[in-house]
């Protein structure tokens, strides 16, 4: 063998050891890669177990550091164009929250305990004058009453015995004339269950043991069931006014319904919460659907046109084809959230999220200033958009020295991702930074879920999603919900057109009137 084979030989296994090189370094990259988010779920699992819930964030460096680490190139006074310097940072003051003053729309019972007459006497002979009241107030609670009401229609018949002369006093309306209950019973019944998140065996152990009525849980869920036909077209109406306004809201959760066709009791459907109509129309509802279906959202939203907050799921991407999706700001800085927690010292996702602090600063400026749709667009074009343009720079930046599919990476390719959509709040003033209002409005039916746990069937589930949306759209406009829905439901027998109905939604409605009523 002579020396140009033997170098041949040599370069050739060079060349073979290089490559085993280089898949060793990819083998290490990748269990470097699932070490990592091994370690990250492991402090996730210990945090949501251990740890305080709270997203705060606080960088325990520099409290009150700028936006990427006092870098010029990303720092938050060339973002916003203004310098801001330790003289214009101002502490607020401490101020105690008023007492609750929702005491004073309670009934009120004045009792007067007099003096005795031998205490009226003065040692002069003369009697004392009553000339104030050392008061004391408290709060009295009396059990709910239930009653029979027994309704006798007249029947009267012509003393000289005419023929065809007997008549009936007309029966008065009811929504279920047919039941065993009256529309204010109903109304308890409904509230009870959506509001108070009483299972409806709960209800009927507290009918029979306290009051001694005798009313099953399958009667009662059936009666709940069958208010949907006479409810449909006031939800059909509320449903009108979102589509007809241009900006609203959709999220999600999920719902474990038994007696679903073709399905599983383990199978899990699902309720969409829908927020949307005009600010003095403002609508809250719910609907439900046996999977998280793109189409089913694309048909609900068929003829909406506008601005649709959502989160960051891939089932409104279908939509987003029809309408302009507006991404959620919050669950982008929750991706940061939990890395910026597990990390010591300065790290990449403490720079992101001190560029999400600033940001919801800015936004709380705007609250705070009670400032109108047209000026808060104003305020966000002159803070916020400089904001994120440096932090969309800075993602472009740090995102390829990041591992792709580590939690910090994800993070990022998640905002870039979904960056139109995460700034499409800088194009109206009347747009939220996040989807933070649905997330509150389905919450309640969360809290809920954990009470009752599951629905029957199908139509208990539908039943469950429309009383939700009347109950939380009344409660929008400041109505007591059983009040509320008292009038609603003995309001619906008397409607024949469209403008009866609309008499009977909650903002055409006063909480005071319904309470006199």
């Amino acid at each position: 063998m002579n020396v140009a084979e033997i170098i041949e030989n040599q370069g050739r296994e060079i060349q073979a050891l290089k490559a085993e090189l280089n898949t060793y370094q990819k083998r290490c990259e990748q269990y470097t890669q699932a070490y990592d988010q091994l370690q990250h779920q492991l402090k996730e699992l210990l945090r949501n177990r251990f740890g305080k819930k709270s997203e705060r964030f606080i960088d325990p460096e520099n409290p009150q550091s700028s936006l990427f680490g006092g870098d010029d190139k990303f720092s938050v006074e060339n973002a916003a164009g203004e310098s801001i310097t330790k003289s214009e940072i101002q502490i607020p003051a401490h101020s105690r929250k008023k007492k609750n003053k929702s005491e004073k729309n309670l009934p009120r019972r004045i009792e007067i305990i007099p003096l005795g007459k031998e205490e009226k006497m003065c040692p002069c002979g003369a009697c004392k004058e009553v000339i104030s009241y050392e008061t004391k107030e408290s709060l009295h609670h009396q059990p709910a009453i239930f009653e029979i009401v027994e309704q006798r229609r007249e029947i009267a018949v012509c003393p000289k015995g005419c023929d065809g002369s007997m008549i009936t006093a007309p029966a008065p309306l009811h929504i279920l004339p047919k039941i065993k209950a009256t529309e204010d019973f109903l109304s308890f019944l409904v509230v009870s269950k959506m509001d108070d998140r009483q299972p409806l065996y709960h209800l009927e152990k507290q009918l029979s043991e306290r009051h001694g009525i005798d009313c099953s849980r399958q009667t009662m869920a059936r009666w709940v069931i069958d208010l949907m036909i006479p409810l449909q077209p006031v939800y059909n109406l509320m449903k009108e006014y979102v589509i007809d306004y241009d900006v609203a809201s959709c999220d999600a959760t999920t719902l474990q319904v038994l007696n679903e066709p073709g399905r599983s009791s383990e199978t899990k459907s699902y309720v969409y919460c829908i927020r949307g109509g005009s600010p003095d129309k403002s609508v809250i509802l719910y609907d439900y659907n046996d999977k998280l279906h793109k189409q089913f959202v694309k048909n609900w939203f068929e003829e909406f046109k506008g601005y649709l907050h959502v989160d960051g799921d891939n089932f409104f991407e279908l939509v987003g084809e029809i309408v302009n999706l507006v991404n959620c700001n919050a669950h982008a800085r929750r991706k940061f959230e939990p890395v910026a927690q597990g990390t010591k010292g300065r790290g990449l996702a403490k720079e992101a999220m001190r560029f999400y602090k600033e940001l919801y600063k800015i936004e709380r400026e705007a609250k705070n200033s009670n400032l109108t749709s047209a000026q808060r667009y104003e305020l966000r074009q002159k803070k916020s958009k400089p904001l994120m343009e440096k932090f969309k720079a800075w993602l472009d930046e740090m995102y390829p020295t990041v591992l792709p599919k580590s939690p910090l990476g994800l993070a990022m390719s998640y905002c870039i991702n979904r960056w139109p959509g995460l700034t499409r709040f800088l194009d109206d003033g009347r747009l939220e930074i996040d989807n933070n209002l649905t997330e509150q409005a389905i919450k309640p039916l969360v809290i809920a879920r954990k009470n009752f746990l599951f629905c029957y069937s199908v139509n208990g589930a539908k039943a469950l999603c429309m009383h939700f949306g009347f109950i939380r759209t009344a409660k929008l406009h400041g109505h007591d919900p059983y009040h509320y829905y008292v009038k609603l439901l003995k309001g619906i027998p008397h409607c024949k057109s469209v403008e009866d109905y609309e008499k009977l939604l909650p903002w055409n409605l006063k909480p005071d009137y319904i309470k006199q009523d």
